[in-house]
C-alpha cells in the first residue's frame, strides 16, 4: 500500500531537481528580474509534476482502500503561485546572498508542494468516498507537530494547508 511518506519523498525528490535547477540559475545570475522571469516556468513544471504524482499516488490509495464508487484524482492547477511576490519579498528581507537563496529555495519548495496538497485536498472533497483529508508529516516544528496532532479531518474547501518554506508536510485523503 503506498504510503504518505512515499509520497512526501517523491515530492521532496521534485524538490531537489528544481533546486538543482535553481543553483544553475545561481551561477548565471543573481538579478532580480532574472529570477522574475526563471521562477514562474521552473515552478509550473516541477509543480505540474508534483500534481500528477500526487493525483496517481491518490488513485493509488483509494484503491488499496477498496473506496466505494468510481473517482479519479485531478492534479490541482494554480493560477497564480506568486513567484513574482516571493522574488520582491526575497529581495527586500535578504540580508546578502546566501540569505537570498535560503529565502527564494524555501519559496519554491513551498510552492512545488502546495501543488500536491492541492491536487490531495480537492480531490478528496470531490471524491463521493472520501471523508475529507487530514495533515501528515514528522513534525519537523512545533507548527507542524501541533496541526498534526490534532488529527483533524477537513472537509471544507475554505480550510488553507498552512505551511512554512521548509515545510514537508502533506495532505492525505481520509476513506
Amino acid at each position: 500500500m503506498p504510503t504518505p511518506t512515499q509520497l512526501r519523498r517523491q515530492i521532496r525528490s521534485l524538490t531537489n531537481l528544481a533546486e538543482a535547477d535553481l543553483a544553475t540559475l545561481w551561477r548565471r545570475s543573481l538579478s532580480e528580474s532574472t529570477l522574475m522571469a526563471a521562477l514562474p516556468p521552473l515552478v509550473e513544471v516541477y509543480g505540474s509534476a508534483a500534481a500528477t504524482v500526487a493525483a496517481e499516488w491518490y488513485d493509488e490509495i483509494r484503491d488499496a482502500e477498496d473506496a466505494r464508487g468510481r473517482f479519479r484524482a485531478i492534479p490541482a492547477t494554480v493560477e497564480d503561485p506568486g513567484e513574482q511576490s516571493l522574488v520582491g519579498w526575497a529581495f527586500s528581507e535578504a540580508t546578502d546572498e546566501s540569505a537570498l537563496k535560503v529565502l527564494i529555495a524555501g519559496g519554491i519548495q513551498r510552492r512545488i508542494a502546495n501543488f500536491s496538497r492541492l491536487t490531495v485536498m480537492d480531490s478528496s472533497m470531490q471524491d463521493p468516498a472520501a471523508r475529507g483529508w487530514r495533515r501528515t508529516g514528522s513534525g519537523e516544528c512545533d507548527f507542524c507537530r501541533m496541526l498534526i496532532g490534532r488529527g483533524a479531518v477537513y472537509t471544507e474547501a475554505s480550510v488553507d494547508f498552512q505551511s512554512h518554506d521548509h515545510c514537508n508536510c502533506a495532505a492525505v485523503p481520509a476513506f
